[in-house]
């Protein structure tokens, strides 16, 4: 399969010593940046995110600048909450070197965030690509942004909506919880959100099924694999093509892995299908 290099349910990747990971990315995070002349920090871990978990590029990207290793740069003007705030560099470059580069990617990093915020329209249209693609594979839509099933209801907080998963769909006699994660940025934290997704679907006595665009290995064999769930993880952000222009400078300008279409490739598809079969064949206890 054209992506099954990136599923593995034997093996976890560890997270190595603290000390030990951030000496081994400080060398990339340093060769990226002479590369790039400026980077924003999502941009770094976003650039390295399949060699160095993002958290620990972060914690890297911050002892490079108390060391002075690397410097932090900044442009005046708003302050709003998708703006990018800091940029690094190398020190023998100066802010006149690269200010024409921090505005072009401030404002690039602008625009993606709007895609993945607020209403996130980014969001949505990646659902709506994931159920057509269901479908095509001739799975039964049961329901979408379902927390209940068969007399089973995902317990949440008093007061709030319960947890959710954003579809329960059915083949073969299996069905899964499958919920879609189009997301950019991704945390030590954001795994609480994958965890809980997880536990919807355990509660709801179906396996769960997360798709998203990123998840660290870890947690992929940790808490989904060896609850009994699968994962894709697809790799690339989804867009709709009126954003394609977006798309393309979201990848010249940050290096993010930005696709614009109208519907999955087929490849993608036919992954989704080798996921459900390679779950059909597992023993079962």
């Amino acid at each position: 399969m054209d992506e099954g290099f990136d599923y593995d349910d034997t093996e976890p990747q560890e997270e190595p010593p603290v000390d030990q990971f951030e000496e081994e990315a400080a060398p990339a995070i340093e060769e990226l940046v002479a590369t790039q002349r400026v980077v924003t920090e999502r941009e770094v871990k976003v650039r390295l995110e399949d060699r160095f978990f993002p958290w620990v590029t972060g914690r890297a990207l911050t002892k490079m600048v108390e060391t002075g290793l690397i410097l932090k740069q900044g442009l005046a003007g708003r302050r709003g909450k998708i703006e990018t705030k800091n940029f690094f560099s190398l020190p023998d470059l100066s802010y006149d070197d690269i200010v024409g580069l921090m505005r072009e990617k401030r404002v690039v990093a602008r625009e993606v965030s709007a895609m993945l915020t607020g209403h996130a329209p980014a969001t949505y249209f990646a659902e709506d690509l994931f159920e057509r693609a269901f479908r095509t594979l001739e799975f039964e839509i049961i329901d979408r942004d379902a927390s209940e099933y068969k007399g089973k209801r995902a317990l949440g907080v008093r007061g709030k909506e319960p947890p959710n998963v954003d579809f329960i769909i059915k083949r073969d006699g299996v069905t899964y919880g499958a919920d879609i994660k189009n997301w950019l940025r991704y945390e030590v934290m954001t795994r609480e959100e994958i965890k809980s997704k997880v536990n919807v679907a355990l509660q709801l006595d179906i396996v769960p099924f997360v798709i998203a665009r990123y998840v660290d290995k870890a947690t992929i064999f940790k808490e989904i694999i060896e609850k009994g769930g699968i994962c894709y993880r697809y790799k690339t952000l989804i867009f709709s093509p009126r954003f394609e222009s977006l798309a393309m400078e979201a990848n010249r300008v940050l290096g993010y892995p930005v696709i614009a279409l109208d519907r999955l490739p087929a490849y993608k598809v036919k992954y989704i299908e080798f996921l459900h079969k390679n779950y059909l064949a597992k023993p079962r206890a």
